[in-house]
């Protein structure tokens, strides 16, 4: 596989869900309070890159309609065993539901998947299409071109635990990204322990990012206008100007009303 087509994580999603099993709700109140500052009363939600469905099955005591994209079969159909809504197998570049939301969200570096401009610019229009006048786009992200750069050789690690099976993971930054080449090569380990013993390694590009050339790819199709940017520091969002950005954040957008 090539460094532009990414096909989705090969992790099994049961071992994927375990390793990100941790507690969705606080993810959630952030959505939804992004939401409201942005003057947005949300009822129908879509996430792009859902995985295993972790937050849209945490969104769906909250609101009317959840509906999840993802472009692995198998991941995708592990979600639709835990949601109630409807989940689409499919790639978040060029997708049509043939429905408007109020919120669409991508959590966890998920839009940084996209490398190609042509499918960047696709992606963007996308989103624009699917947000009703008003609605809101939140992407989870880090930015900064020398904030990543600053990760290679800094591997996060971190376990989770469900019944009698733990997974370790690893995740290094294994190539950083220049200001000349901007994609960052990632290499993530999995380990599951318990009654049977199985790891999995995965490597893959995300594009790397400046806040402002993020921002101008979002809103250059005309559709979408910036919110705000808040840095995540946990429990804590805190409003940071786009010249300050750097790790990260949550980028909010609106889908521009009709004149």
């Amino acid at each position: 596989m090539s460094a532009s087509d990414y096909g989705g994580c090969s992790v099994p999603a049961e071992v994927y869900d375990i390793a990100f099993g941790w507690d969705p709700q606080p993810e959630v109140e952030r959505l939804l309070f992004l939401a409201r500052e942005a003057g947005c009363r949300v009822s129908r939600v879509l996430e792009l890159g859902c995985g295993s469905g972790r937050l849209l099955a945490a969104l769906e005591d909250r609101v009317a309609e959840t509906v999840g994209v993802e472009l692995s079969s198998t991941m995708a159909e592990y979600a639709r065993q835990r949601c109630r809504g409807d989940i689409i197998t499919g790639d978040m570049t060029d997708f049509a539901l043939n429905r408007t939301f109020d919120l669409v969200f991508a959590s966890a570096n998920t839009i940084r998947h996209v490398l190609d401009d042509k499918r960047i610019a696709g992606m963007w229009k996308c989103i624009a299409q699917h947000l009703q006048p008003g609605g809101v786009f939140v992407a989870d992200v880090e930015l900064g071109v020398m904030a990543e750069a600053e990760r290679l050789g800094r591997p996060a690690r971190w376990m989770n635990s469900r019944g009698d099976s733990l997974v370790h993971v690893l995740w290094d930054v294994a190539q950083a990204p220049t200001p000349q080449a901007p994609r960052t090569r990632v290499r993530w380990e999995f380990e599951l322990r318990g009654p049977r013993r199985q790891s999995w390694q995965e490597s893959f590009d995300l594009r790397a990012y400046e806040a402002d050339e993020f921002l101008h790819r979002a809103t250059e199709g005309g559709g979408l206008e910036p919110v705000s940017i808040h840095e995540l520091r946990d429990p804590y969002l805190f409003a940071v100007p786009v010249e300050n950005v750097a790790g990260r954040v949550l980028v909010t957008l609106r889908r521009c009303r009709a004149e």
